[in-house]
């Protein structure tokens, strides 16, 4: 499937989807509907995949690894458009990740070994995506 349709196909699973446009602007897709993922760089496919999750106007978005196969400026601008969207949708999102860098931008932060919750702590300070260094 081209952009396009994988976007469509998240809003097919909801009554009150974002709006199509107005989701390509944000994320930075226009342009590129008519591609296909073989076309798109990294980046691109990572919004694509948000996209479609985004389009069915979610309450919670789950992220597992969302930065772990970009490069270190792909991965920083994945994160601020993720922060941006929890700014903009109220989206909570809840991110799997084992960069040690990326839950300083977290507001809470989950510790978990072996399946099991080892520590649970509140970031009082969060720091903006685009200011992390050494993604």
């Amino acid at each position: 499937m081209n952009v396009r349709d994988n976007i469509r196909v998240g809003e097919r699973l909801s009554k009150e989807p974002l709006e199509y446009g107005a989701l390509l602007d944000q994320l930075g897709l226009s342009g590129v509907e008519k591609k296909y993922p073989n076309q798109l760089s990294g980046g691109q496919q990572q919004r694509v995949s948000i996209a479609r999750a985004l389009a069915k106007n979610p309450r919670i978005l789950l992220c597992d690894e969302p930065t772990g196969a970009l490069d270190s400026a792909t991965a920083k601008d994945t994160l601020v458009l993720l922060q941006k969207i929890n700014e903009t949708y109220g989206t909570t999102i809840l991110m799997v990740t084992h960069n040690q860098v990326i839950p300083q931008m977290m507001r809470q932060n989950i510790v978990m070994k072996d399946g099991k919750i080892i520590e649970s702590r509140i970031n009082d300070n969060p720091v903006p995506a685009e200011e992390l260094e050494d993604l």
